[in-house]
């Protein structure tokens, strides 16, 4: 039933915007959230097309105002901002994970040590992704502020302080993918 799908659709939008209450403000402008993990389980959960649309819907909520974004704040400016990029990062990261491991099936094995390790390998490149077009929109942001960024100054400021953070989102990740994929497709895959 396409209702449940909808359903799991927007629980997830509503996560990943109950996620901009946690955020960690840092020098470079960009903070700690916990939106990515977020992000990163609706794609590895739902698959690609409801993983990424959760996001999309998060992002829509944002630029018309309602504070679902970092600390709390919402519109058009921030996804402009020099944070931006990685709200695009969050959808590219989803939808790859998605597209990766498929849409979930009842057939998957818990404890099948293979698929573990899929799911660690590839949860760890959507986090990867999420800083593809991060960076080079913050640099180009902060460009046009007057205030230009070396590649270098940009990873300073806005890859390395979250890789602790990542590493510690990835290691909740990928238990959590594993256990809740068969449970999704409980229900995402049923005719009734």
């Amino acid at each position: 039933m396409k209702s449940r799908k909808y359903v799991f659709t927007a629980l997830f939008a509503a996560l990943i915007s109950i996620g901009c209450v946690i955020a960690i403000p840092l020098p470079g402008g960009v903070p700690i959230t916990v939106q990515n993990l977020f992000c990163i389980l609706a794609g590895g959960i739902l698959g690609t097309f409801y993983g990424a649309f959760s996001v999309f819907i998060w992002m829509i909520l944002g630029a018309v105002g309602i504070p679902v974004f970092a600390n709390a704040h919402g519109g058009l400016a921030i996804i402009l901002g020099p944070t931006g990029g990685y709200m695009w990062g969050y959808a590219l990261g989803s939808l790859f994970l998605g597209l990766a491991l498929g849409k979930p099936k009842f057939g998957e094995k818990k404890k099948d040590v293979k698929f573990i390790i899929k799911i660690a390998l590839l949860s760890l490149i959507a986090y990867a992704l999420v800083y593809l077009p991060g960076i080079p929109w913050f640099m180009h942001v902060m460009a046009g502020k007057g205030k230009p960024q070396t590649f270098q100054s940009a990873l300073k400021l806005t890859f390395i302080p979250f890789i602790p953070g990542d590493l510690i989102k990835w290691a909740v990740t990928i238990p959590l993918i594993r256990a809740l994929r068969p449970v999704a497709a409980r229900y995402l895959n049923s005719e009734e």
